[in-house]
Formats: C-alpha cells, sequence, structure tokens
C-alpha cells in the first residue's frame, strides 16, 4: 500500500471503524492500539523477541478490556507464561527476571540472580529493550543502558562490545590491547581481581576517607580513595566509582553516599572489576612504588582469563 492509504487504515483500526488488521512485518513492533484483544500470529520465527514483541502488541491495558487471546497458527513453540531470553544463560543460577526502564518504564525481560525471597540480586542486561517514540513521530530504541563502556573522549556511554563511540566516532580502545600494553610496560600493573573491600579510614588531619581495596587470587592489591566531604568530591566518586561499579542501575538515584560509612554500608549493591590497570608514581621521593588506579575493566570477554575461570 502507498503510506497515505496505509496511515489511513491504520488511523481507522484504532479508531475502532476497523474490527481486523492483517499485516506482513509492518505492525509487529512499536506499534500501539491498546483496545486490541486478539493476535492471530501466521509467521513462524525461531526470535523470541520478536514473538514477544508480537503478543506485545495485544497486552496494552485498556478500559474494559480484561484479556488477550493468542492464536498462534505457524507452531511457535514459545510459552508465554515463562518468558525466554536469547542471550546465552551466564550463570548456572541464572533465572528470567523483569527490570523496568527508569527512562521509559519498558519491563526488560533478562537473565538475573534473585535471593531465597525471591528479590532481584543481580541481573545481566546491557540495554533497555524498549521501544520510544521520537518527536517526529518514529520508534526507536530506548537509550537508557545498564551496563556501558564509557569513552574516553566524550564520556557517552556506549555497549561494552562496541568498538567506536556513537556519539562523537572514536575508537574505542580494545580491552585486550590495553591489558597487552599495560603487562608490556614496567611502569603499569594489571592486577586480576577476584574482589574488593570498602572500608571508612583517615587521613593524616583525621579527615573522614573512603578506602576501596582490589585484590587478586595471589593476595596481591592495589587501592584507591576518595573524598566524600563536598558536592564536588561526592560527584567526582559517582563518575569515578558508582556509575561504573553498580550492579543494578535502577538504584543509580537513591546510591549517593556523603560519608564513607555510608558508602561501606552500601558495598553490596557494588561489583568489583575484571581487571584493574594502575600507573607507578613517579617521584624519587617513593622508598617502595607507588601505584595510581588508571582503568578498571568490566564486563571483560576477551583472552585474558579472569579471576574466577580456570586455565
Amino acid at each position: 500500500m502507498q503510506d497515505r492509504a496505509r496511515d489511513s487504515v491504520i488511523q481507522a483500526f484504532k479508531n475502532k471503524q476497523i474490527k481486523f488488521l492483517v499485516n506482513v512485518s509492518v505492525l509487529t513492533t512499536g506499534f500501539d492500539a491498546p483496545h486490541v484483544d486478539l493476535i492471530a500470529i501466521l509467521r513462524p520465527t525461531e526470535s523470541v523477541a520478536l514473538y514477544q514483541q508480537i503478543v506485545g502488541r495485544g497486552l496494552r491495558l485498556h478500559e474494559g478490556k480484561s484479556e488477550c487471546v493468542v492464536l498462534d497458527y505457524a507452531g511457535n513453540k514459545f510459552d508465554l507464561f515463562e518468558p525466554q531470553i536469547d542471550d546465552p544463560k551466564p550463570d548456572s543460577d541464572a533465572v528470567p527476571v523483569q527490570v523496568p526502564c527508569p527512562v521509559c518504564d519498558h519491563e526488560n525481560n533478562f537473565w538475573g540472580l534473585i535471593d531465597n525471597d525471591g528479590d532481584l540480586i543481580e541481573h545481566y542486561g546491557r540495554r533497555c529493550q524498549g521501544l520510544i517514540e521520537s518527536n517526529e513521530g518514529l520508534k526507536q530504541q530506548c537509550d537508557f543502558r545498564y551496563r556501558f563502556k564509557a569513552c574516553g573522549y566524550c564520556n557517552a556511554e556506549n555497549d561494552i562490545a562496541a568498538r567506536q563511540c556513537h556519539q562523537c566516532l572514536e575508537l574505542l580502545v580494545d580491552p585486550d590491547k590495553r591489558l597487552q600494553e599495560a603487562l608490556k610496560l614496567n611502569d603499569k600493573k594489571v592486577l586480576r581481581c577476584s574482589g574488593m573491600v570498602l572500608e571508612s579510614t583517615a587521613n593524616k588531619q583525621g579527615k573522614a576517607r573512603l578506602k576501596i581495596t582490589y585484590f587478586d587470587e595471589d593476595g596481591a592489591e592495589l587501592s584507591e580513595i576518595f573524598a566524600l566531604q563536598t558536592a564536588t568530591q561526592q560527584g567526582a566518586f559517582y563518575h569515578h566509582f558508582t556509575k561504573l561499579h553498580l550492579k543494578d542501575r535502577l538504584r543509580l538515584p537513591q546510591i549517593k553516599p556523603k560519608h564513607p560509612d555510608e558508602a561501606v554500608h552500601l558495598a553490596k549493591h557494588f561489583r568489583h572489576p575484571d581487571f584493574v590497570i594502575a600507573s607507578q608514581r613517579q617521584g624519587k621521593k617513593f622508598h617502595q612504588p607507588q601505584w595510581d588506579i588508571s582503568e578498571k575493566l568490566f564486563d571483560y570477554e576477551g583472552r585474558y582469563r579472569r579471576a574466577h575461570e580456570l586455565g
């Protein structure tokens, strides 16, 4: 159909002037007519995400609507009452969980971990799967990312597997290359991180400080220290630690500690990186090498072994 004719038919359907509407790959995603209470599927698919999108056209809430009938004539074998996820299961204990997006309120289906009370501990989703409408009326995927790789040039959030920043188009350095270069240099130290500890401490003047220590399987350590007294210091802690370490970014607005003791109390909400890279502090006054953490790698999927892996 021509665009104008198609738009006219779709609008007539939304106005309930047309009772049934048949389409081929036109209204499978992003189409919103809340009164729809029957979906007849004639298309076979092996994509769980696409199947959920198709069925989702009938799952909008609407006044006077209490159910949606799904008739699948294509032999798709997905269970609507047990959502499936395309991504490989990341952990033997992982189960499907629903995670709302704080930006568009879309209910995402991700792999996640829950405790004995059924509360979400952690999920493995990267980006919200919801579709939102632009000012031009076009449907596009929500930009919110639960896990991301920050660009070193413009600080934009990119997918953890991205090779180029989507905002400034600068190339993002491959994590394997970063590790390889760091391992070759005498003034660099690489820690295969197996855990971290947050503790409240004090400097020589007695002012409270937050010390975060990262350690590997053999007991080697690297640490960094944050002051949290001023708004500027709290902002630095957010950008250099909180934003990167949060297990669940839905808690982002609530996790803004203003004292080291608060941060220690919130330790369970933070995840440790897979690798920590540090640079040797320059100066002749140091009797022992002093190290400043320069980079932390999360969600690593390269050729180097992570701490919890055998090899």
